[in-house]
């Protein structure tokens, strides 16, 4: 029996889903490093490092980096100057770049209290030269302590901060740095802070506590800790990197120094309130690391290291990559279910992730469990980021240390360092949609492997994308609101046209040949020539006349004149059968051969439908509607950053 153009796809076809799989498969390895590091703070959590309380307590200094924190760095001066410990041996340098009213606050606060015992330096820089880890190199200069205490703005060292931390850095000389565990003072005010709060603690108390416990590799976290003057000059001091901290710790433990955490005391600080505010922390910690790993991956793998803390350095340098992996998985999983490619192995990572949140999450607690759809939701929302910081620190396009704006008491959306909404924002809404619409397709073909994964991404994508649109400034401008509506609106209303068209479409052009697939199988399925003919009579029902979708370098494989002509010849034949009936010969043998027939043209049709989306008239659509959501969204973001202040000052 002739079929015109009959080939075997399922090399393509294996090809997408092997690589699917892969990318799940290799993002399972960070998990699995969570899982075992969840396992190791189980066993050794009770650890504690040595100790010893001097007699005489030494020299303290405190850098406390500051720009543009009007809002909390009196907050944090106050916490400074009611520390228990010797008033005499505590410095206390202001790195000072701001250029707002920050620096007023300071002086004001230093000239309230000017008889505390405490040496303060208000240092003021003419340029962010080097950023945060350029600021605490230059509080070098003047710092006279054997040990040096950091804080960021926005923290809250409680009164016996010093005293329970730095007999750890006295009991062992070879300990460079001592963390603690942060607190957050604004955890329960919303679903992104709970969610933001829930992530750091597993970090902290997982992460962090096992490697310590461990004597593995682990990092200063920026703040909330203090170092040995002697360990930060050994390493070679502060340089410029956006995640500076992690970078000193990597050469730190080249040298031979070890970091260690502490659970207690704990140091409280701020989460941001704010999605774009959010999005930029992770995006400096996601690009931050990778730019490490780069610099000093190679290093560490010649280094003098123990082979279980280079794996963590890697591991923790790379930690991000799997955002990048799994935007790739989801941005191939629409045309994984157009092909209707089995998911058992993207299921198994998707579901591995859950089973590994549920479990780390459930080691600080059953009551922590409440809290985890929050971080789920999250993690997940972060994926569009720090895949793009990934990807730009991959290949090296080099970016300004954007700080996070911390806000303080209070309602903090009618505050100043509100920033501006991003373009990404749309991008994250978009995408999101697009997820959502898989589920739903891939969910109406029984492909439910890839509902799970495609639902939480698309959920989490939106909540990125909407919440940041809420978050944003606002005009007091009624004309300037007027227009932001209407913007809004048509911005909306586009997205809305989009998921209407795809479902018109879908219902149209591959649903029909969805259908008509599942009659074929049904006809594959039977041994009886009588159900086969009707079988290939409904599919030929909702198989178009002719046409053919692929439109660059169409093959006979797709033409649906030939499909056609074929189903029709197969028809005939399993009439022929029918009417010889069962005792015949030569009745079983046919059955099986167009059984068989059956299944490669189910198959072509399945691969003719899947080009209805990038037909001429749907390219031309997606094109027109896309370049008018882009002008519309620009003219929203100009329209909006107009009345909104930049985040880094007024």
């Amino acid at each position: 029996m002739r079929f015109e153009g009959v080939r075997d796809g399922l090399g393509v076809n294996w090809a997408l889903q092997t690589l699917i799989a892969t990318l799940g498969f290799i993002s399972s390895i960070w998990l699995a490093n969570y899982v075992v590091l969840a396992l190791l703070a189980y066993v050794t959590g009770g650890r504690r490092p040595r100790k010893i309380e001097p007699n005489d307590w030494p020299c303290v200094s405190i850098h406390v980096p500051v720009y543009n924190e009007r809002y909390v760095v009196r907050r944090l001066l106050d916490a400074i100057i009611n520390l228990d410990y010797p008033r005499e041996k505590i410095q206390v340098v202001v790195i000072d770049d701001s250029t707002d009213d920050t620096s007023e606050i300071i002086e004001e606060f230093l000239q309230a209290n000017p008889d505390k015992g405490i040496e303060f330096v208000h240092m003021r820089r003419s340029s962010r030269k080097g950023f945060k880890a350029g600021a605490l190199q230059e509080a070098l200069k003047v710092t006279r302590g054997d040990f040096i205490a950091v804080f960021d703005a926005d923290f809250v060292p409680p009164r016996d901060f010093l005293k329970r931390v730095l007999p750890y850095l006295l009991a062992d000389e070879r300990v460079g740095a001592v963390q603690v565990r942060w607190d957050h003072l604004n955890r329960n005010d919303s679903t992104l802070t709970r969610g933001q709060a829930l992530n750091l603690d597993l970090h902290f108390e997982v992460e962090q506590r096992a490697r310590s416990c461990a004597g593995l590799f682990l990092n200063f976290n920026g703040t909330a800790g203090v170092w040995r003057r002697q360990c930060i000059e050994q390493s070679g001091g502060w340089r410029q990197f956006l995640a500076e901290d992690l970078e000193l710790s990597v050469r730190a433990y080249m040298r031979g120094w070890r970091i260690v955490y502490l659970a207690e005391p704990s140091c409280p600080g701020e989460v941001p309130p704010q999605m774009e505010a959010a999005k930029r922390q992770q995006y400096r910690w996601a690009y931050g690391a990778i730019e490490v790993g780069k610099a000093h991956l190679l290093n560490v793998i010649r280094s003098r290291m123990p082979l279980a803390s280079k794996l963590q350095v890697l591991l923790h340098a790379t930690r991000h990559i799997p955002y990048l992996l799994f935007l790739v998985a989801l941005l191939l999983t629409p045309l994984a279910v157009l092909l209707g490619l089995p998911s058992g192995g993207i299921l198994a990572s998707a579901s591995w992730a859950l089973i590994t949140g549920f479990v780390v999450t459930t080691s600080l607690g059953l009551r922590r469990l409440k809290e985890l759809p929050d971080m789920v939701i999250f993690v997940t929302s972060m994926t569009l980021n720090n895949a793009r910081a990934v990807l730009e620190a991959i290949i090296g396009l080099r970016r300004g240390f954007m700080r996070t704006p911390k806000f303080g008491e209070g309602d903090w959306r009618r505050k100043r360092y509100v920033l501006p909404l991003d373009l990404q924002s749309y991008v994250e809404l978009s995408l999101g949609t697009v997820s959502l619409a898989t589920s739903f397709f891939a969910f109406l073909r029984g492909l439910h492997g890839y509902v799970l994964y495609t639902f939480i991404a698309g959920v989490s994508l939106l909540y990125a994308g909407v919440l940041s649109v809420v978050h944003a400034p606002k005009s007091k401008a009624p004309e300037r609101n007027l227009r932001m509506r209407l913007l809004r609106w048509a911005i909306f209303s586009m997205l809305a046209i989009a998921l209407i068209s795809s479902v018109y479409g879908y219902s149209q052009t591959y649903y029909r040949l969805d259908v008509a697939s599942s009659y074929l199988v049904r006809g594959a399925s039977t041994s009886d020539a009588n159900e086969m003919v009707s079988y290939i009579e409904r599919a030929l029902e909702l198989i178009p006349p002719e046409g053919n979708p692929v439109w660059i370098f169409p093959t006979p494989r797709t033409d649906f004149s030939l499909i056609r002509s074929d189903l029709a010849r197969l028809r005939e034949e399993a009439k022929a059968l029918a009417y010889e009936g069962r005792g015949s010969p030569t009745y079983q043998q046919g059955v099986d051969q167009i059984k068989d027939s059956l299944k490669l043209i189910k198959d072509q049709v399945m691969e003719a439908a899947a080009f209805y989306f990038v037909s001429p008239q749907a390219l031309l659509f997606s094109a027109i509607w896309l370049t008018a959501l882009v002008v519309l969204i620009r003219l929203y973001v100009k329209v909006r950053n107009e009345s909104g202040g930049s985040g880094e000052g007024d």
